[in-house]
């Protein structure tokens, strides 16, 4: 995947305003979130906030983990908020467009 995709791969993670609200809880938090966790946080529904959760999993911004329970049947999808920056200009942009 070359800069420019993995560049528009994050902006798309980050464009919807709930992608932003859960990055911000993350980082508020500061630790592993379960997604139901995540969804409670912010009021919204957990197939919504698996849409966002997957989203930025593939931007980079943040990684999942599963944890498995003992005694039940049960797997826990984690995430967490991975180091991440973007940066964006004219000469970044017209550097990418050399390579």
């Amino acid at each position: 995947m070359s800069k420019t995709e993995q560049l528009s791969t994050k902006l798309k993670a980050l464009s919807h305003p709930m992608a932003l609200k859960i990055v911000t809880l993350l980082a508020k938090k500061g630790e592993d979130m379960y997604l139901n966790q995540i969804a409670k946080s912010l009021a919204i529904n957990r197939a919504l906030a698996k849409i966002h959760l997957k989203k930025l999993e593939r931007g980079g911004i943040v990684k999942s983990r599963v944890v498995l329970v003992e005694g039940e049947a049960l797997a826990l999808r984690y995430y967490k908020l991975q180091d991440f920056d973007v940066h964006v200009s004219p000469e970044i942009l017209k550097k990418e467009g050399k390579e």
